[in-house]
């Protein structure tokens, strides 16, 4: 759910593309800023080179192809958070505005390190759990959960959002998780000791993988 996607070349290429956007009120874009104090941030668009570089890297990760295989993309705002913003918890839409696309997860890749504050957190059915994200960091989450960011403390937090369908749903991408983490485990078996049986539970473990993957994601 939280790991390292974009290399630091990646994030001070977004960082460049997006210096001289028109940010805009991050409140124009929930509509239960009507009704309370949700959110308080600044946002704009992403440009086209970015999308393109973000998304080919994202549908191209191992980890991401193996555990969620990906259908479309969408990577849409670039947002902004300073001393004092924050948005409350709240739910991402579950369809594209534009295109009727269906999203099945969101998800946020963080583009700086020098900020407090600013935790990502996510409540599921067993309880709320956050992390601060760091540069290049992504956390991908389903959509039906509500997800908060806190307020920042010092500093800048900013941040790419998009959201993605996917065939896999989130109990399935919770084993494919699980059989990715045995299959490290497997690789660093093999590393140390190259023995028949080692390299022989390393294929297993990929057959498993590329199995389940295929046979959910179409």
């Amino acid at each position: 759910m939280f790991y390292k996607l974009l290399t630091d070349e990646d994030v001070e290429f977004c960082r460049k593309h997006q210096a001289k956007r028109h940010f805009v009120d991050g409140k124009n874009t929930q509509k239960l800023s009507k009704f309370y104090d949700i959110k308080q941030n600044k946002e704009t668009t992403i440009c086209e080179a970015v999308h393109e570089r973000v998304s080919d890297i994202f549908t191209q990760s191992p980890f991401t192809k193996s555990v969620y295989y990906p259908l479309e993309v969408r990577t849409q705002i670039y947002n902004r958070y300073t001393v004092g913003d924050f948005y409350d918890f709240h739910v991402d839409p579950f369809r594209s505005s534009n295109d009727n696309m269906r999203y099945n997860y969101g998800f946020s890749i963080c583009l700086s390190n020098e900020y407090e504050g600013g935790e990502f957190v996510i409540r599921s059915d067993v309880g709320e759990f956050g992390h601060q994200l760091q540069a290049g960091e992504i956390v991908i989450f389903p959509v039906i959960y509500p997800h908060k960011v806190t307020p920042i403390t010092s500093g800048i937090r900013e941040c790419l959002i998009g959201w993605f369908s996917s065939n896999i749903s989130y109990e399935q991408s919770y084993i494919l998780r699980n059989i990715q983490e045995v299959a490290r485990i497997h690789t660093t078996l093999v590393d140390n000791d190259p023995s028949e049986l080692n390299k022989e539970l390393l294929i297993k473990t990929a057959l498993i993988q590329n199995y389940l993957t295929t046979e959910w994601g179409f």
